[in-house]
């Protein structure tokens, strides 16, 4: 495990007793906004009355009364239908929670952090994970221990973290209120309950403990020269040799014992990228391939349950019940579209950048990035359209909404109203200059020549005209 620090930090809690401080934690706490805890003091509340609950604070810091209360526990639904606990803190135990975070972070990230980890970290996030893993991927690690920590969050145990954190942490009042925090237990249903173990998902302080807690695994892996990548508890190791694959399963086992943590088995897998696919934080790695010229290559993509995730968000979004304007419909689904779609279009920011890191290297990045965003952009565009279609009848179907494709094509959309377009922000990154039009152009002149008249049926045909028939009618 990690050695201590021989200059660690100190004074923190010094750094913290100042008004400023503590309003700048108010204000990032502010922004990322959420709900009451158990004393029912909501973010507006707050607001109308900001510097009073400061002064409030800062006198119980300075006077050392500050206790942290119990988080309210709530529920939300995880992927494979469970629950998942999260810990909602009062505001004012956010706003402790914030100001060492702001004071401590950038310690870590220069003095501790390993660079294999980047999750909840600044200025770092998925793109850099999935950057990583197809490098090296690209580099020949073809052997890949995706491991799954067994309820990561909620069985961190507080001593051995505490014994972590005093590693590189001197200052006592600060480790004091960190364990009380972890201590100050939870309120579910007006009932009290302790916690013997976890750090609360849901506090602002919370990922950063645990970023600190996995560190040790982190370097521990490095020490063995084994290649890893992380995001929160989401880890792969990748190996060259079957040997070292063996030493990097030992090294896991042998430090997540020590950390007193467990792997979940049903999510721990051995992956050989030469038959074997793999999909790690949304994304989907195919495995090694041979195309027409007889070169290798992989593919990688958003997965598909993240692409079932788009759908199922847009659907919700724009229920044929729904009555909005043009431009409501552009100001709410803009936001969501433009989000989604930077997420999605990942695999494709990095592939230069991937590139380059080859080229440097003396070789070809042989990764291709197969996603296409213009299938989902459609399935935006069928949406809005069974919506409009809607409007005056009792119950549209898609039928309804096919048929408006003359009134309501692509330029409209695009063009006209200005809806967030996947395809053309992908497009724009080579060829910045382009406008909504020379790219509504460019995908009519592709679909002309990818699907000519002349492969047609004279059946296929008569049913086309009559379809394009009641279209322009429309």
């Amino acid at each position: 495990m990690n050695d201590p620090l021989k200059h660690k930090l100190f004074t923190i809690y010094g750094q913290i007793l100042h008004k400023k401080v503590l309003m700048d934690a108010w204000k990032s706490v502010k922004a990322n906004k959420g709900c009451a805890g158990i004393d029912k003091m909501s973010i507006k509340k707050f607001s109308e009355h900001e510097d009073e609950y400061i002064d409030e604070l800062l006198i119980e810091l300075k006077n050392k009364t500050y206790k942290p209360s119990p988080v309210k526990r709530v529920y939300i639904k995880k992927k494979n239908g469970k629950l998942r606990p999260l810990g909602i803190p009062t505001i004012k135990d956010r706003i402790v929670q914030q100001a060492i975070v702001m004071r401590v972070q950038g310690f870590f990230e220069k003095n501790v952090f390993h660079q294999n980890s980047c999750g909840f970290r600044p200025g770092m996030g998925t793109q850099d994970a999935i950057y990583k893993v197809a490098n090296r991927l690209n580099k020949g690690f073809k052997y890949i221990y995706d491991f799954d920590i067994k309820g990561f969050f909620d069985n961190i145990p507080h001593k051995k973290l505490m014994k972590v954190l005093n590693k590189y942490i001197a200052d006592g009042t600060v480790l004091d209120i960190i364990w009380k925090s972890l201590k100050a237990g939870y309120m579910e249903d007006r009932i009290k309950y302790e916690t013997s173990k976890g750090t609360v998902q849901g506090g602002v302080i919370s990922p950063l403990c645990a970023n600190i807690y996995l560190n040790e695994l982190d370097w521990e892996l490095h020490k063995a020269e084994i290649e890893s990548v992380r995001y929160a508890d989401d880890s792969l190791a990748l190996c060259r040799t079957k040997e070292d694959l063996e030493r990097a399963i030992q090294v896991v086992h042998r430090v997540l014992d020590e950390l007193g943590l467990e792997l979940a088995e049903e999510k721990t897998y051995v992956i050989d990228f030469d038959k074997d696919d793999f999909d790690y934080l949304g994304f989907t790695f195919g495995h090694w391939r041979l195309n027409k010229n007889g070169e290798r290559y992989f593919t990688y993509s958003p997965s598909k349950s993240s692409i079932k995730k788009f759908k199922s968000d847009i659907k919700a979004k724009t229920c044929k019940t729904f009555s909005h304007s043009f431009e409501e419909w552009v100001s709410i689904l803009n936001p969501i579209l433009r989000g989604k779609f930077n997420y999605l279009l990942i695999p494709h920011k990095i592939l230069r950048d991937c590139r380059v890191f080859a080229a440097k290297a003396g070789k070809v990045f042989r990764g291709k990035a197969i996603f296409k965003p213009n299938s989902l952009d459609g399935y935006v565009r069928g949406r809005l359209r069974v919506n409009f279609a809607n409007r005056g009848k009792k119950s549209a179907k898609i039928k309804d909404g096919f048929m408006l494709h003359v009134k309501y094509g692509i330029d409209f959309f695009v063009s006209t109203i200005g809806l967030f377009t996947g395809g053309l922000e992908l497009y724009s990154w080579c060829h910045k200059d382009i406008t909504p039009e020379e790219y509504v152009s460019i995908l009519r002149e592709r679909r002309s020549k990818s699907k000519s008249n002349s492969q047609l049926t004279s059946v296929q045909w008569a049913k086309r005209r009559e379809f394009w028939n009641n279209a322009y009618a429309k």
